[in-house]
């Protein structure tokens, strides 16, 4: 044999033995397990839809149909309001930009931007030093004619003491010449009978002369201290003219000088200081800004379509981002002319300011035109059905108006029973809402029991059953 016909193994290929082919399997075999997986898989199926849909309905056609629990309530009665709220602005009853009455130099700022002050509270200084010398001067001058009054009214009493001794000196020569004449008289007639020579009755007759030339002298000096006396006290009233000057000099110069420190004319808030210690200010200047926000007067635009209702009093309510009420105030001032720019009449009310607002803050406000009693019910007792709203009361069914109960959803039938509480389904109209209420205008009373919840499950003349009396299970 060739060595070419050999393989590795030292075998001609004729010499390898042939195995036997393997035995063949049946073909039902490889569809066992799947089958016994699908047979798993609907009968799981089945006994899953048995348990959770046939055996329940089974169940319920055995059982008797109950009535469907519900919430009721009556209706609130409640005070509804007939309001339009707008967009208003705050301004302030007191706001004042501070400027001076004198010029100076700003010596001294007391306050700061934002601090609260009150009335008559100083504000800022300025540089008074020459005011102050100048009332200082005025008060030396004042003094110089208070001293010179003095000074003349001692005058004038040093010239009434003398006019008194003149006056006595008067009434004694008045004195000698009437005794003189007296004399002179006696010695007359005693010449005429002879008793007396004509020399003793010259004698006299000068004598009386003598006397009655002393009255005459002391009238002139009467006169003569008279008039001193009147030019003493015109003097004296000269002098008090001159003192009531310097006094409302000095008051004058007082007054200016207090200029000079700034006060608060009411209590407020500081706003922002523009000016710093060593300016020079004028009464032009503008020093700061104080404004009162102890009370603020809201201004509203009401349309003119509701002009006419506009009077004082009618109460006005500062809302808050959330629509709650902040304050109440009420209308204390109707424009008597229209806006020609927005055709709308200015309405203004006060309020005291409770949370802190500030002027120039614009806010919400409702304008109360009327108030009424009516019933309100929430709106999610509320059914709208072919462009119509209704409500849902409970009522027995011997007044409700149905000949019997509805079926129910789940089948079965109630038996009529005249004390059975039934759905009846009332039209209503509604008005205002109210948060999550809305007003009733007509279709209910008071002493209706509503159904306040659930309303999608329920139709007209269905039995239904308290949810407070139900047990829970």
């Amino acid at each position: 044999m060739n060595g070419e016909n050999l393989d590795r193994t030292g075998l001609a290929p004729t010499d390898i033995p042939v195995s036997a082919p393997p035995p063949r399997r049946p073909r039902w075999r490889k569809f066992l397990v799947p089958g016994l997986i699908g047979l798993a898989v609907v009968g799981g199926l089945g006994w899953t839809v048995f348990n959770r849909v046939i055996l329940p309905l089974m169940i319920v056609s055995q059982m008797k149909p109950q009535p469907t629990p519900v919430p009721l309530a009556n209706p609130k009665t409640s005070i509804i309001e007939d309001t339009s709220d707008y967009a208003a602005s705050l301004d302030s009853r007191q706001s004042i930009t501070l400027q001076p009455r004198v010029s100076g130099q700003i010596s001294e700022i007391y306050v700061r931007s934002g601090q609260q002050v009150s009335a008559g509270q100083a504000i800022l200084q300025i540089d008074n030093r020459e005011q102050r010398a100048q009332v200082a001067s005025r008060q030396s001058a004042s003094q110089t004619a208070e001293a010179e009054i003095d000074s003349a009214q001692a005058d004038v009493e040093n010239a009434r003491q003398t006019l008194e001794s003149l006056q006595a000196r008067k009434a004694t020569a008045e004195s000698n010449a009437r005794l003189s004449q007296k004399e002179y008289d006696r010695f007359v007639t005693l010449q005429r009978q002879g008793a007396t020579s004509q020399q003793v009755v010259e004698q006299r007759r000068n004598a009386l002369e003598t006397a009655q030339a002393a009255v005459r002298e002391a009238d002139a000096d009467l006169n003569a201290q008279r008039s001193t006396i009147a030019r003493s006290e015109a003097t004296v009233e000269r002098n008090r003219r001159a003192f009531e000057q310097s006094q409302a000099n000095v008051a004058e110069g007082q007054a200016q000088l207090q200029d000079y420190t700034v006060t608060a004319p009411f209590a407020g808030t500081v706003g922002e200081i523009p000016i710093k210690v060593g300016d020079t200010v004028s009464p032009t200047s503008e020093l700061l800004n104080i404004t009162q926000n102890q009370q603020l007067e809201v201004q509203i635009q009401v349309p003119l379509e509701r002009s006419n209702a506009l009077r004082l009093g009618l109460p006005v309510k500062l809302l808050d981002d959330q629509s709650k009420e902040v304050q109440t105030g009420r209308v204390s001032f109707v424009a008597p002319n229209v806006d020609p720019a927005t055709q709308s009449v200015q309405v203004k009310a006060v309020f005291e300011n409770v949370r802190n607002l500030r002027a120039s803050q614009f806010v919400r406000a409702r304008i109360v035109w009327s108030k009424r009693s009516g019933v309100l019910v929430p709106t999610s007792a509320i059914s709208r059905l072919g462009g119509r709203d209704f409500i849902f009361v409970a009522a027995p069914l011997s007044a409700s108006g149905c000949s019997e109960p509805a079926a129910p959803q789940g089948g079965g039938k109630f038996e009529a029973n005249p004390d059975m509480l039934v759905a009846v389904q009332k039209p209503i109209k509604l008005g205002r809402i109210i948060g999550n209420e809305q007003e009733v205008v007509e279709g209910l009373s008071a002493n209706d029991r509503m159904i306040t919840a659930g309303i999608l499950q329920l139709q007209n003349c269905a039995a239904i059953a308290d949810a407070a009396q139900v047990p829970a299970n």
